[in-house]
Order: structure tokens, then sequence, then C-alpha cells
């Protein structure tokens, strides 16, 4: 019988989070039945389901991290009906377990109603979910888990550092479909791309500055998503005066991001980490560029140092410098050889660790078995 599952997500379908619908649809594939749904979005939960008997259990999840999380209680109340919902329909689907993605709310709803059903309860986290969260946090939501996906090793090594024992912790990348994915390095466009939500942690700003750097230099850069630093970043490009060759495009589908990818001659993720500890793992938008050969120069802020070596398979410079950062992209625009020598190296690593064949094998051993006979924690 094809093992059954239901996915928990956020929001859904969700333009920045590209990757679960691949792994989703990769599952599906090799014959998984899932269910998939959200909090928000086409997917959203009715919620229309008795919620009282979900009640205390909701408080006692949510109580002992009130100071930490004041606003958990109140957000767990108000999706209860969800939760209820959810467990409903995980009893009359008899899906043999929930997967969440993210140890946030969609994990806190997730647990409840795997509670609440009787089934196995997993989890996937990613970057901000583990780096920005108390531990104490972190270990509340995931210590009843089955097993834990990480897409990073910082992001295994914070959910270990919150007690979660290691043997239940399991680094999956996110992987490409890579016939998808067509390496063609070959560029001289004199383009700079940048992909990612309009928001500090991605540090376009910095990108902005060493445009403007760069002023004398023949070149483009096109900043693609969307986000809260939209007006901020406009006012940036102004004030440098560099409207001229940096433009905001806005939120575009994932094949429009592709075909930018191939015309580009690099891409350039400046990622910081924030004062909370917020910081992007392994950005997908790297992954993606460094398959189809387009170069890479990005930050060691997050997780990129675990996959990026400088000067060998892409490029890493220092957070916070729009200076070196100017200096890395005005060398790439100079060297072609040195693009072609990163772009192969790029793809290489990508066929070794990134390949969708092999990390979805290495999810359906985890999501069909993570803990042989190990019952859920009521409490």
């Amino acid at each position: 019988m094809p093992p059954s599952l239901t996915y928990l997500l956020g929001t859904h379908p969700c333009v920045s989070e590209t990757f679960i619908g691949r792994e989703i649809e990769a599952l599906r594939r090799r014959g998984w039945i899932l269910d998939v749904a959200s909090l928000r979005g086409r997917s959203a939960l009715a919620g229309q389901a008795p919620c009282g008997p979900l009640v205390a259990a909701a408080l006692r999840h949510a109580l002992p991290l009130l100071f930490r999380l004041p606003r958990l209680p109140i957000q767990l109340l108000r999706h209860l009906p969800q939760a209820a919902a959810l467990a409903q329909q995980l009893r009359a689907t008899r899906s043999a377990g929930i997967h969440a993605h993210f140890a946030h709310l969609p994990a806190d709803i997730a647990l409840l109603a795997a509670r609440h059903a009787g089934v196995r309860f997993t989890c996937s986290v990613h970057a901000w979910d583990v780096f920005a969260q108390p531990p104490a946090a972190i270990r509340r939501r995931l210590l009843p888990a089955a097993a834990v996906c990480a897409c990073s090793q910082a992001a295994a090594d914070a959910v270990c550092a919150a007690g979660i024992d290691a043997r239940r912790v399991h680094r999956i990348r996110h992987g490409l479909p890579l016939p998808e994915f067509v390496f063609a390095p070959d560029r001289a466009q004199r383009r700079v791309l940048a992909v990612g939500r309009l928001e500090p942690k991605k540090g376009f700003d910095l990108l902005i500055d060493a445009c403007a750097r760069l002023r004398g230099t023949a070149f483009s850069c096109q900043i693609i998503g969307e986000g809260s630093q939209r007006r901020p970043l406009e006012q940036r490009i102004a004030a440098h005066g560099v409207a001229d060759c940096v433009t905001l495009r806005g939120a575009v589908t994932p094949d429009e991001v592709r075909r930018a990818m191939r015309a580009a001659d690099m891409l350039v993720l400046p990622s910081r980490r924030l004062p909370d500890g917020d910081c992007d793992g392994v950005a997908n938008v790297l992954i993606e560029a460094m398959a189809l050969g387009t170069p890479v120069i990005t930050t060691a802020a997050g997780a990129a140092g675990e996959v990026i070596q400088d000067g060998v398979n892409g490029r890493l410079v220092p957070p916070e410098d729009a200076e070196l950062l100017a200096a890395a992209i005005g060398e790439l625009l100079k060297d072609s050889a040195a693009c072609g020598r990163l772009a192969r190296a790029g793809r290489r690593t990508i066929e070794a660790s990134f390949d969708e064949a092999q990390t979805i094998t290495q999810l359906e051993a985890v999501l069909r078995e993570p803990v042989p006979g190990r019952p859920l924690p009521s409490g």
C-alpha cells in the first residue's frame, strides 16, 4: 500500500517556498499519497470542527513559553479550529502521520492535531524558525517529533543545541530535479542578478551600495523580489544615483526567475545576520543558480559556507562589507574565464549534494519510519 502523509504548511502556495512544492511533487511521483493543508492560502484549513477538547492541550503547550513567546497562547487559540479540522482530516484519511514545515506555528498546530488524532509528528526546519527562536521554544515544539529534518548543518546544530536528541535530527538538503536545470555557463551580458524577499537579512541595501562603487563600469543589476524594504531600497537607489543600472523588478514566477538566472553573469546574495540571530541557511537561489551555471557571490553570515568555498565554486565575502562586495562583482565582470571555472565547480557541487533523486530518497527513509514504535508524548 502506498505510504500516506499529511503536510502542514504556513502558507500554500508560497512563491518564496518553491522548494517545498518540489519536495511534495517528488514524493508524489514516488507513489506517496499526500494531503497538503495550510494555515493560509488556497489550501487553508476551513476550521469548522469542534475544538473544545483541544483548548486544554493548547494551553499546556503554550503556557510554559509565555514569558518568551507572550503571543503564542492567543495565536494557538485563534488557530484552534484549524487544528481540530486537521485532526479530523487525519482520522478520516487514515494518514500515517503529519509533517510540518517550519518549527513555528505550523509545528504547533501539527503537534496538537497529531496528539489528538494519535498519529506520528515530524517536522522540517529551515532558518529563522531555529536561528531566531528561543531554544526553549524549539525544544518545546520539536521534543515530541519522531524526526526533525534540517536543510543545513547550522540548522541541525541549532536544533541539537536546544536539547533535541541528535539521533532524531537529520540533515537533508533541498534537492533540485537536475534535468530541469540545464547547465549552460557561457554568459557575456554584464548582468548582475539578485533574487529574494526584500527584507533586511537579504542585504540588498549592500548590493546597491556596491553598485554605486562600481560607477563607471558597464553593467546592469536587477533585484527580483518583494517585501517590506521596497521603499527604502528605492530611496537608496535614488540617493546613490544608480537608477540607470539598478532596478527592482518585483516578484515574478519561478520560471521567470530561472530565465533571469540563465541570462545573468552572476547571482549576488549579500545576506547578513540580524540582531535576533535570524540569517539565511543555504539559500535556495544560490543552489538554483549554481545548477544553471551562474556563478554566485554571497556572504558567510548564514550557512552558505557549508556549500561554497571562496574562489573554488563561488565567492564568499564578509557580511556588511560593500567595498569587498563591489570588488568581487567587478572581478567577475572582468574575468569570464574565472566565471566559467566557478560555474563548472558549482555544478559539480550541486550534482554531488543537491540531486533531488538522492535527497528525496533520504527524506523518504526518515518519513517512512523515523523512530519505530516511538509513542507520541501526551504533554
